[in-house]
């Protein structure tokens, strides 16, 4: 897996209280840090590290796309990734209106 890194910030808010860990090996990473930030921003960061053998881009979007399901529907987030390979680090911006994505930006 060329990921070695994913970064999902969620505004602080829009954080449910006793949300469960995410299912990392569905996530294809070992590690996990949930970081509220807790300043002008209030934003809370949900850090992935230590990629695990033969998973897959594709296997962590489609399971963070799940994770996010346990926030309030329509909720904006970021996610940033970081790559081993010569793969540019992404970040992308997802925005929602009425419950449905209306705006993907990636920078």
């Amino acid at each position: 897996m060329n990921l070695t890194q994913a970064v999902l910030t969620v505004p602080s808010h829009m954080v449910p209280g006793g949300i469960p860990q995410p299912d990392l090996k569905r996530l294809g990473f070992n590690d996990f840090e949930r970081c509220a930030i807790v300043d002008t921003t209030m934003i809370t960061q949900f850090k992935f590290s230590r990629p695990v053998l033969h998973a897959t881009e594709a296997q962590f979007d489609e399971a963070i796309e799940q994770f996010i399901w346990l926030f309030a529907k329509g909720t904006p987030y970021v996610i940033d990734k970081a790559f081993a390979d010569k793969t540019p680090d992404s970040h992308h911006r997802y925005y929602y209106t009425n419950n449905k994505r209306i705006c993907e930006v990636i920078s």
